[in-house]
């Protein structure tokens, strides 16, 4: 990787950080929602590599949770979008 992709990526992640956790959550349910993963959470848990249980946490939004910057990320590859679009 290179020096100036590498700096983009550590201001992704700092503005990631910066992000309240709701709006994170709220967009991954979103997006699972308009994806083939709907109604699978296992298939999606499997391809992220998270238990299910975490896959349901995600999914609900009165529960607080910290979804780290590498989670958010791969469960982004698997849907096919970007990182940024779960920041919005």
């Amino acid at each position: 990787m290179e020096v100036l992709e590498q700096k983009k990526l550590v201001n992704i992640i700092n503005e990631y950080n910066k992000i309240d956790s709701a709006i994170v959550k709220s967009n991954i349910t979103k997006y699972i929602n308009r994806s083939e993963y709907k109604g699978n959470n296992q298939e999606l848990a499997d391809k992220v590599g998270l238990n299910i249980n975490t896959i349901y946490l995600y999914r609900q939004p009165k529960k607080r949770t910290n979804i780290s910057f590498e989670s958010a990320l791969k469960v982004s590859n698997v849907l096919g979008i970007s990182i940024l679009d779960l920041m919005k």
